[in-house]
């Protein structure tokens, strides 16, 4: 229970974790030249494409387990 506490996203986190998400699913976008709106609509597909990633990972390997 510790381990998964250590590995929440904090408040004074949130934006760096969301910076990291949109390089990594968008690397082409050039972080400097988003509006506010932008890097919100961009960081929120990032958190949705990785939330289908977890869900796919984890159905993959209970398809494998069954």
């Amino acid at each position: 229970r510790k381990f998964i506490k250590s590995w929440e996203v904090k408040d004074d986190q949130y934006f760096r974790h969301r910076l990291i998400m949109i390089r990594h699913y968008f690397p082409g976008v050039n972080l400097d030249e988003l509006d506010d709106e932008s890097f919100a609509m961009l960081s929120e597909e990032a958190y949705w494409l990785h939330s289908k990633m977890l869900i796919t990972q984890q159905a993959n390997a209970l398809g494998m387990l069954a």
